[in-house]
């Protein structure tokens, strides 16, 4: 899987999905836009974690494969949703009581962050 360089907006990550996934590229983009609404910036910032994991597709040579790539986006999705909903309903808590979901979405960024530049 690679952030398209040609059908991108913003980062390219929702042109690559679509390449892959059978879905119009606005698809994809409608749904990060309502999936950062109602969480509350969450999935944006799930948006900066695949323009951190995924490499953009180099324009003069189309590449192929990548379902590795494809199956940790689909992880990483569901992880984001259920820590979320943990979220909602209470469950991701600290000792004193305080929501941890945005502690733990950062830390992830930054796990990312730092595996993207120990790889290039």
């Amino acid at each position: 899987m690679y952030r398209s360089f040609t059908d991108r907006i913003f980062g390219g990550v929702c042109g690559g999905l679509a390449a892959i996934i059978p879905l119009g590229v606005w698809w994809f983009r409608a749904a990060f836009i309502l999936l950062s609404l109602v969480t509350l910036g969450a999935f944006a910032a799930f948006y900066l974690l695949l323009w951190l994991m995924i490499p953009q597709e180099s324009p003069a040579v189309r590449q192929r494969g990548g379902s590795g790539r494809l199956l940790l986006v689909i992880i990483l999705t569901v992880l984001m949703l259920a820590g979320w909903v943990a979220s909602i309903t209470g469950n991701l808590q600290g000792p004193s009581g305080q929501n941890l979901y945005a502690p733990v979405v950062l830390l992830i960024l930054a796990i990312a962050f730092f595996l993207r530049q120990v790889r290039a």
